[in-house]
């Protein structure tokens, strides 16, 4: 056992597995549209004949550049749904995040990795009693490679802070929706 003398490790209390795969995985078609690649894939869970990107990205006039939470829920696009964003609370832990998603949340989550990059959280394993980060693996949908990353909860802690956290406020930013 490590001894953790001078970095703090990761606390979670994360007791169950869980998998909430979509039905679709959907690729981004663009170098910037991974945030709506994430919410088409999500969307499928509910809806078979959702928007495509290139209407979401015409309808709703965007311009290439990354998405946070707060800019997309300003567009208004996932009207009609149960949101919760990271944009709306001041902290957010991967409690949190487990919370949503035992609740019946699709749930994306951006990241460090490529920069702002959104992935969907499509299960979380739990192989211990749920304190040690080191014991959960993560399964992320990442849109820009199309496939799905496993990796440790504690690697994904670290990496999960927002670029822009000096100009948003947000430093673990997120989108979680199901029907109302």
């Amino acid at each position: 056992m490590r001894k953790f003398e001078l970095f703090q490790k990761n606390i979670v209390h994360i007791n169950r597995s869980f998998s909430l795969c979509p039905p679709s995985l959907f690729r981004q078609e663009r170098d910037w549209t991974c945030a709506f690649a994430c919410i088409r894939t999500m969307m499928s869970a509910f809806d078979d004949h959702w928007l495509s990107e290139d209407e979401i990205v015409s309808r709703y006039h965007l311009t290439p550049q990354p998405y946070f939470s707060a800019d997309i829920k300003r567009t208004g696009l996932l009207g009609g749904m149960d949101v919760v964003c990271g944009c709306d609370r001041k902290a957010n832990s991967f409690d949190d995040i487990v919370a949503l998603a035992t609740d019946g949340y699709q749930v994306m989550l951006e990241s460090l990795i490529n920069y702002s990059h959104w992935m969907v959280l499509t299960g979380c394993y739990s192989f211990g009693d749920g304190t040690d980060p080191e014991m959960i693996k993560l399964a992320l949908y990442d849109p820009y490679y199309h496939d799905i990353k496993v990796m440790l909860l504690d690697e994904f802690i670290n990496v999960w802070i927002d670029a822009e956290t000096e100009a948003n406020g947000i430093e673990q930013d997120y989108l979680a929706f199901k029907k109302k």
